[in-house]
């Protein structure tokens, strides 16, 4: 019968319809997920902003390459490619692990002082060629001689202050070389969200 045909293919169009704004409407939100991320109030590390759970930023970060290595106590340990270098990361989140807060890199480790400087350097010209100038800058060091065994001494004896600091509207980024061990030294850069640090300050304080 013609007329039951006609109200045949009638239901399917309806039903085509019904699939099609069911597809914009997913595709909206995935739109607005990505705003969301790209708001421009977090700071960034590798192009992720350094908010939500722990377990959120973490799938992100595996998506970019690194590598989940172990934990720290609440803290996840990661190792990846960052600009070519090999590094090691340690994320850091608040007391649930609903809002990570920080990210520290560390570069592979060195036992001669001139290594640890020409890297130190190669991410200072970086960070300045993007962000301007350091807020905050000091590398002082007093070696008794200037070999690379006083130098190294220095360090260890805590006596070494090297690092720089630059400020986004997000946060704050260092640079800086530490003692790695006893006789190693490592350049580690730390990427703080000042919102999620500023709650992380006060949910310890709400504790004590």
């Amino acid at each position: 019968c013609p007329s039951r045909r006609r109200k045949k293919s009638a239901k399917k169009v309806v039903k085509q319809k019904k699939e099609t704004n069911t597809v914009a409407k997913v595709s909206q939100e995935e739109v607005e997920v990505v705003e969301e991320e790209d708001d421009g109030t977090h700071l960034k590390f590798k192009g992720i902003a350094i908010k939500g759970s722990m377990e959120s930023f973490c799938k992100k970060l595996k998506a970019k390459g690194f590598t989940q290595t172990g934990r720290d106590g609440k803290n996840r340990l990661f190792e990846g490619d960052f600009t070519g270098k090999t590094a090691t990361g340690n994320v850091e989140s608040d007391n649930d692990g609903k809002n990570v807060y920080r990210v520290i890199v560390m570069f592979t480790s060195s036992r001669d002082w001139n290594t640890l400087v020409e890297t130190y350097n190669h991410y200072k010209k970086l960070y300045t060629s993007k962000y301007g100038a350091p807020v905050g800058s000091k590398e002082r060091i007093n070696p008794i001689t200037d070999s690379n065994s006083a130098k190294m001494l220095e360090l260890n004896d805590g006596k070494v202050t090297w690092f720089s600091r630059w400020k986004d509207a997000g946060g704050t980024i260092e640079i800086s070389i530490e003692k790695y061990d006893i006789v190693e030294g490592v350049v580690v850069l730390r990427y703080c969200d000042s919102q999620n640090e500023a709650a992380k300050i006060k949910s310890d304080l709400d504790e004590i």
